[in-house]
């Protein structure tokens, strides 16, 4: 039993398409789930449909919703080998833009929250991704079953970084599994195609989503569900790297990475795993294989428990489009347990992580996403208790076991607002 998850980039293109299928058919020999993104930059595109339903701008969402529909008509064209095949395709994008409008008509009267909005309206990338290569599946006679992620994953109403609720969401990943297990058509074993990143919140019915790059995540916890031997994620990239290669040219694969070395990196905001993949592998003991769909026949990084639990790779993280909070209490009172609550609270709340944080006496600043959807609620919470002053167009750089000479060698020439080091972990807020 494994799962197979594919990115966006692996399904950008008809290209990108036909080789998903040709991959499942090489490597994807007995039970498998597979799990795929949005196709290349949609997610992108409903970004900006999402903030014009927002502001009511209904004439400029529907031109929008037509790009969709062109970039997505353009993509499938070349998979069509026949006049049939090109309706078949083109009907399933038709049904699912037809239901995307459906769904923007309900919402332009209910006016949701911004956040509550995204997620009812940023899912139709995954959604109709995944329809259409289930209908290319289909056209070449690879039976599997098309499921709706949001049927499966349970979760609270955390829009844009939703909780899963463990026990709901197994028990339907198995009922699920069992189900289509029984199938006749399926005798090599069950093949089930769903979307990354959707869930459900249990009290609404409402959408949510489980934060950007949240299909890695997906994949993990199907495979927590289905008791996996393996999930594989396939990149554009060889595997882990410790560095950026957009960055440092001179960045290198990491073969392999224990569970604690990879919840670090992610946790310090590596993008090539979401943050939360890891903990529910390592709790069943599910290694995570990162492959090249481009070079599959390459060993890609494999992460799982490693025996020397003292080795570590050196890695460079750097995080962009960050923002620094300065937070001042208002009476010049310390900021002591009750002001830290008020704070963390909001930021939970909100899903906004302090991705780092010092405290003083009486000020506290916090490093976090430059995201003003989710910064501006917190600061409407913490402005009656507060002074808050805003640095904007900072990266937050992580250098992990590195020596002197090379930290110094990296930062040169940078202008860091504040550092903070625990062991061989080095942390930098830097102007850009």
């Amino acid at each position: 039993m494994r799962v197979f998850k594919f990115g966006g980039a692996s399904v950008q293109d008809a290209e990108g398409i036909a080789r998903v299928h040709r991959l499942v058919c090489t490597y994807g020999e007995g039970p498998l789930w597979i799990v795929v993104s949005a196709m290349g930059k949609t997610t992108n595109q409903l970004e900006t449909l999402i903030q014009a339903v927002h502001c009511q701008q209904w004439p400029g969402a529907m031109e929008i919703v037509g790009q969709l529909q062109e970039a997505h008509e353009a993509r499938i064209a070349p998979l069509a080998a026949n006049v049939t095949e090109h309706r078949r395709l083109q009907g399933v994008l038709e049904q699912w833009i037809s239901k995307l409008k459906t769904d923007l008509d309900r919402l332009r009267a209910e006016k949701l929250p911004y956040n509550c909005l995204y997620d009812q309206i940023v899912v139709y990338g995954e959604l109709i991704s995944t329809a259409l290569v289930s209908a290319y599946f289909e056209i070449q006679g690879f039976v599997h079953a098309w499921v709706d992620a949001g049927a499966l994953l349970v979760t609270d109403a955390t829009w844009r970084d939703a909780r899963i609720q463990w026990e709901a969401t197994v028990s339907k990943v198995k009922a699920c599994h069992a189900l289509h297990s029984c199938e006749p058509s399926q005798p090599s074993g069950v093949c089930v195609l769903t979307q990354g990143f959707i869930g459900q919140d249990a009290a609404s019915g409402l959408r949510t989503t489980l934060g950007r790059e949240g299909s890695d995540f997906t994949a993990s916890v199907l495979a927590y569900a289905l008791d996996a031997s393996e999930v594989c994620v396939w990149k554009d990239v060889a595997g882990v790297m410790d560095a950026d290669p957009r960055l440092f040219p001179m960045a290198r694969i990491l073969s392999k990475l224990s569970y604690r070395e990879a919840v670090e990196m992610t946790y310090y905001g590596a993008s090539i795993i979401h943050p939360r993949t890891i903990q529910p592998l390592q709790n069943k003991g599910i290694p995570l294989i990162v492959r090249s769909f481009l070079e599959p026949d390459q060993g890609g990084t494999v992460i799982e428990e490693h025996g020397d639990r003292d080795h570590f790779s050196p890695c460079v993280i750097v995080k962009k489009n960050q923002c620094l909070l300065e937070l001042v209490s208002k009476d010049l009172s310390f900021v002591g347990e009750e002001g830290l609550a008020m704070i963390y609270k909001a930021l939970y709340d909100q899903g906004l992580k302090a991705n780092l944080a010092r405290h003083t006496a009486v000020s506290f600043s916090l490093c976090v996403d430059n995201d003003p959807y989710k910064r501006l609620p917190v600061q409407e919470v913490l402005d009656s208790a507060f002074g808050i002053h805003i640095t904007e167009g900072l990266s937050l750089w992580t250098l992990m076991h590195q020596s002197d000479k090379m930290r110094s060698g990296l930062l040169s020439g940078k202008q860091t607002l504040f550092e903070q080091h625990l062991g061989n972990v080095y942390q930098y807020v830097v102007v850009d």
